[in-house]
């Protein structure tokens, strides 16, 4: 199942995507990366490689803008414990959690440091959309 995709297209961008180890993977944008999120794993698939990382080791990933500075995309959220958080976020921005059917069960602010944990611990089980301005994932309460 796929929860996000991110494709990009720039002469002088790249995505560095930052595992906990400290290692880094650096994918340029010219060469069309495509990434989607398929069961445990981040799979990046371009014109010169595909590879597949677990979540679980990945720290962050980030698109980089030369001719601009730095700009990021949307940070994926963390997925534990009956927990998805998210980072980045401005102060104060709405995450809200919708039934399948459109009905809002939750909302949580970002905090000052641009940081919502949404317990899915309460909710019954099934499927939920967590919509944020700039990003929506669906998500399976098990």
């Amino acid at each position: 199942m796929s929860l996000a995709t991110l494709s990009a297209y720039a002469d002088d961008a790249r995505i560095v995507i930052k595992q906990k180890s400290g290692s880094e993977t650096i994918l340029e944008l010219s060469a069309h990366p495509v990434i989607t999120f398929s069961g445990e794993d981040m799979v990046v698939t371009s014109d010169l490689t595909s590879i597949s990382i677990p979540l679980d080791l990945i720290d962050c990933y980030t698109a980089y803008d030369d001719a601009t500075g730095i700009e990021p995309i949307v940070t994926p959220p963390l997925y534990a414990n009956g927990h998805v958080v998210f980072r980045s976020l401005p102060k104060g921005t709405e995450v809200r959690v919708y039934t399948v059917e459109g009905r809002l069960v939750r909302s949580q602010p970002a905090d000052d440091f641009g940081q919502a944990d949404i317990s899915l611990d309460m909710l019954p089980k099934g499927v939920y959309v967590i919509s944020t301005p700039t990003n929506k994932i669906k998500i399976i309460n098990k």
